[in-house]
């Protein structure tokens, strides 16, 4: 019997929003569904919260719709609990009839960024240009909140899509014209619009990985909770020239991998 990699997809989406929940009981049910979140003239959604598009009949009332993008997934699980948390703070407003959002969703206001820091991200210390207070960041100590949710999506293996190299890092709803160079976020990085690092802990043989902005990695070590060994970035490879006559060949590159 094949595997049904839909479900599977929307299962784990559905026990972490359950987990939000646990944590924030005001934050509504919602219907969870999953795709692509590339979009138009290069646009790329990490997710998004639409209120009240989905009746339900079991209920008598109407459900909000939560979307996780197949590019978030393929993220990793830290990035998926960033994101859902984005959303959650925007279902939080639906919930209570704040208005958090103009010019068609795209500008974050400061009742967004109350709400960000509310469910455990934090938003930046200024509105950039374009886009408010949208880049708000998981905290270390959020991620260490759903440390359970954040490693069972890394294990499960779920199916994913692909995010394009020339997407690689850039924000859910903003164009790369929309980033402001003036506005860093609030580890000195610029959001999920700055660059994520590949790093990788200690343990053998196969070391377990995860990518993280290079502000977070600097404000403090992350510990493997398998090996207790930091993430760090993974040694670069070496290559040895062979010298031959008077001309150098670059030998076969080897790991440059040193154990303290």
């Amino acid at each position: 019997m094949a595997t049904q990699e839909g479900t599977r997809i929307v299962a784990a989406l559905e026990s972490t929003w359950g987990a939000i929940r646990k944590h924030h009981p005001d934050v509504p049910d919602v219907v969870i569904v999953t795709g692509t979140g590339q979009r138009s003239r290069g646009r790329l959604t990490w997710g998004h919260h639409t209120a009240d598009r989905w009746l339900d009949a079991a209920a008598a009332g109407r459900k909000a719709e939560l979307f996780v993008s197949g590019e978030a997934v393929a993220k990793g699980g830290e990035m998926v609990v960033e994101t859902m948390l984005h959303e959650a703070a925007h279902a939080l407003a639906a919930a209570r009839g704040i208005r958090d959002t103009s010019c068609a969703g795209r500008w974050h206001n400061r009742e967004y960024a109350a709400l960000a820091r509310e469910v455990g991200l934090e938003p930046p210390k200024r509105a950039a240009k374009v886009i408010g207070f949208s880049e708000a960041l998981i905290t270390a100590a959020t991620v260490g909140r759903y440390a359970t949710q954040i490693r069972r999506l890394d294990a499960a293996t779920l199916a994913r899509i692909e995010v394009p190299e020339d997407h690689e890092g850039e924000p859910g709803k903003q164009d790369q014209e929309q980033r402001d160079e003036d506005n860093p976020g609030p580890r000195g990085g610029r959001g999920r619009a700055g660059k994520r690092l590949a790093v990788e802990c200690g343990c053998t043989p196969t070391p377990r990985r995860m990518q993280v902005t290079p502000a977070f990695l600097e404000e403090a070590p992350v510990l493997c909770g398998k090996c207790r060994q930091e993430f760090q970035p993974p040694e670069p490879e070496l290559e040895l020239p062979l010298e031959l006559g008077e001309t150098a060949e670059p030998a076969e590159p080897i790991a440059a991998r040193v154990t303290p």
